[in-house]
């Protein structure tokens, strides 16, 4: 996808730990990664603190909000799992295809390649559980074919610009370079789109009774994972991908070695 009009994805990044990873990037989406990145350590480690805090507010608003028809399920599916399942379950594979499906795309200029992954990772991962999530992999189905059908189109096109430059033709702009462009001048859009879209699919957790007051309060609900969805989301962007995976990995770790303990 083109972007070579575009300014530097970390011009004007911000500088200084809180200026990099402040909860306020929900405001206003950006694609600026941190101007120092050597300054990860400090700033993981704050955004670790910022979206457990966060989390464990919201929770208690998340337990009133679930009195409406929402009846908790995964801990009973976990339990049904050995120990050493339970642990590669939440701390290695949700994380890891979650990161893949949700936030490897989050970079200012889009590319092709890690938009049908991300759509063959989410598929993948939501296919065989709930209704819910059966509509999300529908989307993710959807995002990897779409990827795959704007790369064959650039992969022709760029045979007839070859033919169309040496006869001096004028040529037109690829679907994929607008949506490039688009996708790097409206940040807000992809990344509420992607924090929206993974808490909401974590309704999938619950057992509901559907009626318009439990439709009403599924963002409450989720709350918690809304929040580390964009703790997650900032590691991503500000720091790379990997980084929003271990974000990720260690925060589902100590959750689950909290409840384990305690259960």
């Amino acid at each position: 996808m083109s972007g070579e009009e575009l300014p530097p994805a970390d011009a004007g990044a911000p500088g200084g730990v809180w200026g990099t990873i402040s909860p306020f990037f929900c405001a206003r989406p950006d694609w600026r990664v941190a101007a120092n990145r050597k300054s990860w350590p400090g700033g993981l480690a704050l955004l670790f603190v910022i979206g457990l805090g966060g989390s464990i507010a919201l929770l208690f608003v998340s337990l009133a909000a679930a009195q409406t028809g929402y009846e908790s399920t995964l801990e009973d599916q976990l339990l049904a799992e050995p120990l050493l399942t339970q642990l590669i379950l939440v701390a290695v594979v949700a994380p890891l295809f979650e990161e893949t499906a949700f936030r490897l795309v989050l970079t200012a200029r889009p590319r092709l390649g890690a938009l049908a992954l991300s759509g063959a990772a989410g598929f993948v991962y939501f296919a065989f559980s709930g209704v819910l999530t059966q509509i999300v992999a529908a989307l993710f189905a959807v995002i990897a074919v779409a990827a795959l059908v704007l790369w064959a189109q650039s992969m022709i096109a760029g045979t007839g610009r070859i033919d169309a430059i040496d006869a001096r033709e004028p040529t037109h702009q690829l679907w994929s370079e607008r949506v490039g462009r688009w996708w790097s001048a409206h940040p807000r859009w992809i990344i509420w789109g992607s924090i929206g879209v993974f808490g909401l699919v974590h309704v999938n957790n619950f057992d509901v009774r559907l009626h318009l007051a439990s439709i009403v309060v599924a963002p409450l609900v989720v709350g918690p994972q809304l929040w580390v969805g964009l703790t997650f989301t900032i590691a991503r962007v500000r720091y790379g991908w990997w980084a929003g995976l271990a974000l990720h990995a260690l925060h589902n770790f100590l959750v689950w070695s909290v409840s384990s303990a305690l259960s």
